[in-house]
């Protein structure tokens, strides 16, 4: 297909002008983009670059099942066609300069969270919001300020279609003779609250019948499942079961369902529909790309966090960072809290897309298997060669890639392996093995973190034995926006990799690890007040699967899994050390253990938690605390503030830190006031 004459959008009214221009056809496989709203907001944040458009809307594609880049689609020979072709439906939302002159010609593609937009709740420190409209969902306007493009397409098919969210209608695998495929799938709950009785289906049902499924409960992932009796369906995608719930314990239900959707498919609708932005100028009914420039886009990078990483990383392991031209798609991206393996289950026969493995829930799912790294290695125990990178170093179209995670990766996600081989020894660097690859591992920090100016966790969650974690890692996000774009742009190489390692003592086994005895840490089958070794269940294993039953079963043998080995403030020692941990007014951990009766000692999902110190040496000495008491560390407030100040200088002179972090940061130590009861953010 071939590109129109340019059709340069400069205003919101030029968009719908530019919308009657006709063109025969445009390169890539995205054939009709409608235009559902469009609205502008300026704010005094976005600085020189002036007003925004929000463009939302809908798009159409289509893809070749014979094409070699497509051909990896799970059960694409399965799927209908039309003229030989199968088809889709997604949302988009964009987010561009109403003057793209003013912008800097590129674009950042946020791979969302489960349909959600998270890009301007971490770069920007914005409100959560599915509809930014105000100045506090744009935040401090540091993408605006800095000229980029936002946008998103919806990509995981088990998302439901709503207001606001990002999703994407996609075709359901057949017979060859039009019937359904039927096959074991498993749903899993973890009540909350003892009312929690009822389970929503993935996929519907192959029969309602009270002999298709079986129910069972256990409270950590490693124990025998106990049957459930007395189950029902309430329709075709929910089952409920009599109360009350055992709180925080794992209920499974496997049972025959039917009718898979071609979950694969969503890594080549986010394909066709970023190279249509960087490239073309309209489709092929003449509707007008919404960010075409002159010469096109100038790159494209890509964040996401948790299933948003993930996104990315599965869409280049299996190829789709290629388009249909042999271009390549993402310049540059910069996926967080990704996990070893790291992967979607996507590409597979009743995937299930949002589903996280993690070790008390989904533990049992395909995510932690082999690949684990970027580069390709042999795996000793499978035997199997393979890499994240493996097909775009075939088709050198592999992005410059930053893999960030945080300390709950390492306990919750066996991120370890990320630079380790099966039996736990360190890998020569990312920079030898993958150059164009960077790993950065974010000290100390929980899975979910938040920006809170104030920042002090004054309770404990529901299911968790501490309060939350409260560092953010917003500002590093910024610093290494940052350095990805100098480096795309102007070959200027980024910060080295920043992880632990088992050959200078900074990553252990996590009975190794040297936590204190802090008296409020008395888990379960731990010492208190001496010298304490993490239970070696409070972590997530990885165990080779047999995923030819269902539900998976371990295998066996198990990847010797390593986490960050901490200071004598239980701090982790290795990785880039935010300002409030290395000047810290507590011990800060990326995981939180559940409550006792409710999965302890197993891991409170992604959440962290925070332990203050003691004000006074008095203080700590009464409550047999080993850790320097405030006073002890810090004198008196200045001192405090100066030591925030101190450590915020050392991550600018690295570059984890951009300067106008290091004031907002300061700031936030100086409203500290003299008690230090509540940390800073």
């Amino acid at each position: 297909m071939r590109h129109c004459s340019p059709a340069i959008l400069g205003t919101a009214a030029s968009l719908f002008v530019a919308m009657t221009i006709m063109c025969p056809g445009v390169e890539a496989r995205l054939t009709r983009i409608t235009t559902t709203s469009v609205s502008v907001v300026d704010f005094p944040s976005f600085g020189t670059t002036g007003p925004y458009m929000k463009i939302a809307g809908t798009y159409d594609g289509e893809i070749d099942p014979a094409a070699s880049r497509n051909a990896v689609i799970a059960d694409i020979n399965l799927a209908p066609t039309t003229a030989g072709k199968v088809h889709y439906t997604s949302t988009f939302f964009i987010l561009r300069p109403v003057d793209l002159s003013k912008g800097n010609g590129k674009l950042f593609y946020d791979s969302g969270n489960r349909g959600g937009k998270r890009i301007l709740e971490w770069f920007n420190d914005g409100t959560p919001s599915n509809d930014p409209s105000t100045a506090a969902e744009f935040g401090n306007g540091f993408l605006m300020r800095q000229g980029y493009i936002v946008a998103l397409n919806g990509y995981s098919g088990d998302v439901a279609p709503a207001e606001d969210v990002m999703s994407i209608t996609l075709p359901i695998a057949k017979n060859p003779d039009g019937s359904s495929i039927t096959g074991p799938v498993v749903a899993e709950a973890i009540p909350s609250s003892a009312t929690g009785t009822a389970i929503n289906l993935p996929y519907t049902t192959n029969s309602t019948s009270s002999t298709n499924g079986v129910l069972t409960v256990r409270e950590h992932a490693l124990d025998a499942r106990i049957p459930v009796t007395g189950w029902s369906y309430v329709n075709s995608r929910r089952i409920s079961f009599p109360g009350p719930a055992k709180v925080q314990w794992i209920y499974e239900f496997v049972y025959t369902a039917k009718d898979p959707t071609v979950m694969g498919m969503g890594h080549a609708a986010t394909r066709d529909f970023l190279s249509f932005l960087k490239h073309a100028t309209a489709d092929d009914f003449g509707n007008p790309n919404p960010v075409a420039m002159a010469g096109g886009l100038r790159a494209i990078y890509q964040w996401g966090r948790s299933n948003g990483g993930r996104h990315v990383r599965d869409l280049i392991r299996w190829g789709f960072n290629e388009d249909e031209n042999g271009r390549i798609v993402f310049d540059g991206v910069m996926p967080y809290a990704t996990g070893s393996g790291g992967l979607m289950w996507t590409n597979f026969r009743f995937a299930q897309p949002t589903v996280s493995q993690q070790q008390h829930s989904r533990h049992f799912s395909h995510e932690y298997e082999f690949p684990h790294t970027l580069p390709v290695m042999t795996d000793p125990l499978t035997g199997q060669t393979d890499g994240i990178f493996r097909r775009c170093l075939l088709t050198n179209t592999c992005p410059k890639y930053f893999n960030i995670d945080s300390a709950n990766e390492y306990w919750n996600k066996s991120n370890s392996l990320n630079h380790t081989d099966a039996f736990g020894n360190d890998l020569p660097a990312i920079e030898t093995l993958a150059p164009n690859g960077r790993l950065y591992f974010i000290a100390s920090i929980q899975h979910n973190t938040t920006f809170d100016d104030v920042a002090a966790p004054d309770a404990s969650p529901p299911a968790c034995q501490q309060l939350t974690n409260p560092l953010y890692n917003g500002p590093v996000f910024r610093a290494l926006s940052v350095a990805l774009d100098q480096w795309v742009s102007s070959g200027t190489r980024p910060p080295s990799s920043q992880v632990p390692h088992r050959s200078d003592g900074t990553l252990a086994p996590p009975e190794g690890v040297h936590f204190p005895a802090i008296p409020a840490t008395h888990y379960a089958g731990w010492p208190a007040l001496s010298a304490v070794e993490f239970n070696p269940k409070t972590m997530s294993r990885n165990a080779l699967l047999d995923f030819s039953v269902v539900p998976y079963q371990p295998l066996g043998p198990e990847y010797k899994v390593q986490v960050p080995q901490v200071d004598a403030d239980g701090n982790d020692i290795a990785g880039i050390r935010l300002p409030f941990l290395s000047a810290p007014t507590g011990t800060y951990t990326g995981w939180a253990v559940l409550r006792p009766g409710a999965g302890d000692p197993d891991i409170c999902g992604q959440l962290g938690q925070f332990i203050p110190f003691a004000n006074t040496k008095a203080e700590r000495l009464a409550a047999g605390d080993p850790r320097l008491s405030l006073e002890e560390r810090y004198k008196n407030h200045g001192a405090y503030v100066s030591a925030v100040a101190r450590a915020a200088a050392r991550l600018v002179q690295d570059r984890f830190l951009l300067d106008e972090d290091v004031d907002r940061i300061v700031g936030v130590a100086a409203e500290q006031g003299v008690n230090f009861r509540r940390p800073a953010q």
